[in-house]
């Protein structure tokens, strides 16, 4: 059976979620991240006619990252950073917060316009 806990950042904030699946974990990130438009890479999954999931991944350690980004008529948001794989949260999370603000950095709305 898999264990859920909640990662807590240094201000004592709850960051993500950890699950433990007897070796494997699944580690992820709500963000909320206003950015111009979805990578071009993206896999796309649609809901409905209006909303569209976009689904970024890329390698991170000895597992997978993705970025799941939600298009709507008002705009795109990254909403959520994950990772899947063996590595121990503990060297997951940094590299993971790493990867989200390298992401971020590709795809950021710029608030000037």
């Amino acid at each position: 059976m898999p264990i859920v806990r909640t990662y807590v950042d240094e201000k004592g904030e709850p960051r993500a979620r950890i699950i433990d699946e007897g070796g494997r974990y699944v580690i992820s990130f709500d963000v909320f991240e206003p950015v111009v438009e979805p990578p071009s890479d993206a896999e796309v999954l649609y809901i409905g006619e209006r909303y569209r999931v976009f689904i970024r991944r890329r390698n991170l350690l000895n597992g997978i990252c993705e970025f799941l980004y939600f298009q709507f008529h008002g705009g795109v948001q990254l909403i959520n950073v994950k990772y899947v794989g063996p590595d121990d949260p503990d060297t997951v999370i940094p590299a993971l917060l790493k990867a989200y603000e390298e992401e971020v950095s590709q795809h950021k709305k710029d608030d000037r316009n």
